[in-house]
């Protein structure tokens, strides 16, 4: 645990706590953000925009303006607006943000003050001085022309602390192929008879 100049215990993002946490609305965030990117694709700016940065502004647009439609009336969400972003608190007890992020699943956009201080786990941020925070990314692929992976990631300063996939969790196991059940042969067919038996022999010499 860390602690802030005023003594006072902060948690460093615990897996255990926050995955059981993030379940509950894994579906509504991996929707989010798969629909946002299809949003991207299917736009004209697609062939237009140079900047990646301006791609990964559009995606986050899409992505929160999808999560605020899909969890303003989840009970146990509060969606925190603030200048220029937007968090998620789920029961009070984790508080999440979306961005885009590398193979490392550091975050790519720009270090600003508060973004480092989202995982400087000594400041108290909004009054929550409780509550674990983490970040939902989505990865690209090498081509960066679809979305790869989407993961929790936990983070203390620049170190990467943990991360899962929410992938993961949609993955059904396939099950093994049932074989065939082979037809019953009746009783006839499967008695030598010594007589068939006898003639083969014969033309066999």
């Amino acid at each position: 645990m860390a602690k802030t100049n005023m003594g006072q215990s902060m948690p460093i993002p615990n897996q255990a706590v926050v995955k059981p946490i993030i379940d509950e609305i894994r579906d509504e965030i991996v929707a989010a953000i798969h629909e946002a990117w299809d949003d991207w694709m299917a736009s004209d700016y697609v062939a237009v925009w140079r900047c990646k940065r301006s791609r990964a502004n559009f995606v986050w647009e899409q992505i929160v303006d999808r999560a605020h439609a899909a969890l303003m009336n989840f009970e146990n969400v509060h969606i925190i607006e603030a200048t220029e972003t937007m968090k998620f608190l789920i029961h009070d007890q984790v508080l999440f943000r979306f961005k885009k992020a590398d193979e490392a699943g550091r975050t790519a956009n720009v270090a600003t003050q508060m973004a480092m201080a989202f995982h400087d786990h000594d400041q108290d941020l909004f009054g929550l001085p409780e509550v674990q925070r983490v970040e939902v990314v989505y990865k690209l692929n090498k081509l960066e022309t679809a979305i790869a992976d989407i993961c929790v990631v936990a983070r203390n300063g620049d170190a990467v602390t943990w991360e899962y996939s929410l992938l993961d969790a949609e993955s059904v196991v396939a099950p093994l192929p049932v074989p065939e059940p082979e037809p019953v042969r009746s009783a006839a067919k499967i008695v030598k008879l010594k007589g068939v038996s006898d003639e083969r022999k014969k033309r066999d010499k």
